[in-house]
C-alpha cells in the first residue's frame, strides 16, 4: 500500500517543512548515481531518515524517490503534466549509498520550520514583533 510522502517518526514530537537549494540544480541528481536504480525510473525526490541516541552514533540513510517513466513519461515536463492531471505520483524508493557529510555538501541554502504537537490542526503564521 502506498503512503503519503510526508516525514514521520515514532512519536512525531515535532513536525514541519524543509526547503533546500542546491549548488547545481536539484541535489537529488547527484544521488541518482549512488543508488541502484534500474532503467525506466526517474528521480523526483529524496528521503533521508535515521536515528541517534545517547548510546549510539548517528545513523543516516538516504533513498531516492523515483517514478516509473512507463507510467509518467520520461521528461520532467511529461512527469509534471502527468502529476498535475492525475493529482498524484506513485514513487518507488531506491537506497542510495551516501554519507550525511556528502548530503550536507549538496546544500547551498536551507530553511527548516518545526512545530510542536500543540499547534496540530492550526494554520500557523510567522510574523515579526512590532517595536
Amino acid at each position: 500500500m502506498a503512503e503519503n510522502a510526508i516525514a514521520t517518526t515514532q512519536y512525531g514530537d515535532l513536525k514541519g517543512t524543509i526547503a533546500i537549494d542546491g549548488f547545481d540544480g536539484l541535489p537529488i541528481d547527484s544521488l541518482y548515481s549512488s543508488a541502484s536504480i534500474p532503467k525506466g525510473y526517474y528521480p523526483v525526490g529524496i528521503r533521508i531518515h535515521g536515528s541517534h541516541g545517547p548510546s549510539k552514533s548517528l545513523s543516516v540513510k538516504a533513498r531516492v524517490l523515483c517514478v516509473d517513466t512507463d507510467q509518467t513519461g520520461k521528461t520532467p515536463d511529461e512527469i509534471r503534466t502527468f502529476g498535475t492531471q492525475s493529482h498524484e505520483l506513485h514513487t518507488f524508493e531506491f537506497e542510495a549509498e551516501i554519507s550525511l557529510d556528502s548530503i550536507l555538501k549538496l546544500i547551498k541554502r536551507y530553511d527548516i520550520v518545526l512545530l510542536s504537537k500543540v499547534t496540530r490542526g492550526t494554520q500557523v503564521k510567522i510574523q515579526e514583533i512590532q517595536d
